[in-house]
């Protein structure tokens, strides 16, 4: 019912426009429907250029080496450089405790 209503209100707006409107927006409509597909095709373009242009800074951010792993810490330098047999030379407090009763006890707990 609102569909017919529509159609008879657009069929007698059409009847009252004289014949010089009606052809401009004919005119006006065609030309539209020509210029469009161009237009569509420029905003496609667009917007794969900025698409790429993402994808390629974001590749070269991942890319780039991060600052914590190009640099070596002073705990790992002096860690690398001493030796697991010179730090038992120097402080033989291990061989005493393992050799005392205390030693024993805590095999036993476990």
């Amino acid at each position: 019912m609102f569909d017919a209503h529509a159609r008879d209100l657009h069929q007698a707006a059409l009847g009252a426009l004289d014949p010089a409107t009606l052809a401009r927006l004919r005119a006006a409509r065609h030309d539209a429907t020509q210029a469009a597909p161009g237009r569509r095709h420029r905003g496609l373009w667009l917007a794969t250029a900025c698409t790429a242009l993402l994808a390629l800074g974001l590749g070269v951010h991942l890319n780039l080496p991060s600052p914590s792993h190009t640099s070596v810490s002073p705990a790992s330098s002096l860690v690398a450089s001493v030796d697991a047999d010179e730090v038992l030379e120097q402080n033989p407090d291990l061989y005493v405790w393992l050799g005392s009763e205390n030693a024993l006890a805590m095999e036993q707990t476990r």
